[in-house]
């Protein structure tokens, strides 16, 4: 996480924290801040200070370069693996890759009727028995 010029330790602690789950009142318990008789009131306030907003922005920022990866770099990387899978005679994970490309591109969809024999409505027949006379 980055460094952040004008927080005290609490309120970094607060700001990693809420990264974890985005969860304001137990990022704010898990500070180290005071339950109190409103945690969520307090979280809610402290999350709302204007230097807050701009670490915790900061933050998510930073988050997102280290573990965003696209949906491109991945459809990239199956590729590769496919194609070298196939190079080596390894037909398994050959498939298994291109399947995920399908997938992707929804491909192989599958259909499910719900319905009742041959496609018509479902029946329900209700009987009474001697307990319900």
């Amino acid at each position: 996480m980055p460094k952040f010029n004008g927080l005290s330790p609490k309120e970094e602690l607060f700001v990693a924290e809420y990264l974890v789950d985005k969860n304001a009142t137990r990022s704010f318990l898990a500070a180290g801040y005071s339950s109190g008789k409103y945690p969520s009131s307090s979280a809610y306030q402290l999350l709302h200070k204007p230097h807050i907003q701009a670490a915790v922005k900061k933050a998510m920022k930073a988050q997102m370069k280290r573990t965003l990866i696209g949906a491109d770099q991945v459809l990239l990387n199956l590729q590769r693996i496919a194609e070298k899978a196939e190079g080596e005679k390894l037909y398994h994970p050959a498939v298994m890759a291109n399947k995920l490309i399908g997938q992707h591109y929804k491909l192989f969809t599958e259909k499910h009727e719900h319905g009742g024999i041959g496609g018509g409505p479902v029946v329900i027949q209700i009987t009474k028995t001697d307990e319900n006379l």
